[in-house]
């Protein structure tokens, strides 16, 4: 699936960021991700990312991404990666298609971050290696939350007034943690445990494809929840449990491919 040629896009090179709402699923969401995955490593990738994140798991750094931007770590750089979350998709436009920020997104920067730990490993310090691994372990999760792939026109949902349960808030913060915490009051690891009940058939089904291809489904995914929030006509739509049953399977097939896919890009860098 990787291709293994080098990338010279380096972190180093990166521009500053635009000021998007770059965050995705909530904490409970990342984890969740993160626990299918840590489900489906094999041992020598279990191993080795124990030894890398000092006996630490990749759930207890899977919002590590969105928490240092109240970081040291923040002003260090990492402000350079902040779009590295998400990629705007207008309506009628494609991946492809779409005109790419020029500071990256997150189809690039997971390219960029699984190149350099597949093909120049040896030659990242242990400090990067440690990072890199723990912003793969978020961004294949945002790849996967449909307003990380919403429209340019309003900001991945950021824009898009609804209202949630009564209550005034925007699309992109219904996907972000509202979906999740409505649709189930599980912990972490009760949604994990649910949702990973799947045949080897089906998860090598899902594992297969490409940066690209995921997130090309992520957008059909937005596109039809966009569809859904612009038929209702209304100019601040009220969303509430109706929709809630209605994606509510969405978001669920949208965390547990999350995990699965995770968990084979971590095997082939690890394994």
């Amino acid at each position: 699936m990787f291709m293994k040629r080098n990338i010279t896009i380096i972190l180093s090179v990166m521009m500053l960021l635009s000021g998007i709402d770059a965050f995705a699923w909530g904490a409970k969401g990342h984890d969740v991700v993160a626990a299918i995955a840590e489900q489906h490593l094999t041992r020598k990738a279990r191993k080795r990312i124990a030894e890398l994140l000092d006996g630490k798991s990749i759930v207890y750094y899977s919002s590590w991404m969105d928490n240092i931007q109240n970081s040291p770590y923040w002003e260090d750089g990492y402000y350079k990666t902040k779009t590295w979350h998400y990629a705007n998709v207008d309506k009628g436009m494609t991946y492809e298609t779409m005109a790419k920020n020029e500071n990256g997104d997150v189809v690039t920067g997971l390219t960029m971050l699984t190149d350099q730990m597949m093909n120049n490993y040896d030659d990242l310090t242990d400090s990067m290696r440690v990072d890199y691994l723990k912003m793969i372990v978020h961004m294949v999760g945002d790849l996967h939350c449909p307003m990380h792939a919403g429209r340019l026109s309003d900001r991945g949902g950021n824009n898009a007034k609804v209202m949630w349960f009564r209550q005034e808030t925007n699309l992109h913060s219904v996907w972000d943690s509202r979906m999740i915490d409505s649709a189930r009051k599980w912990s972490y690891t009760e949604w994990a445990d649910q949702l990973d009940r799947t045949t080897k058939k089906y998860r090598k089904e899902i594992m297969n494809g490409t940066y690209e291809e995921w997130f090309t489904s992520t957008v059909a995914v937005a596109a039809d929840i966009y569809d859904y929030v612009d038929s209702k006509g209304e100019i601040v739509p009220s969303l509430s449990y109706q929709f809630v049953y209605d994606f509510s399977p969405v978001l669920e097939e949208q965390l547990l491919h999350a995990g699965y896919r995770l968990a084979y890009v971590l095997n082939e860098i690890f394994d």
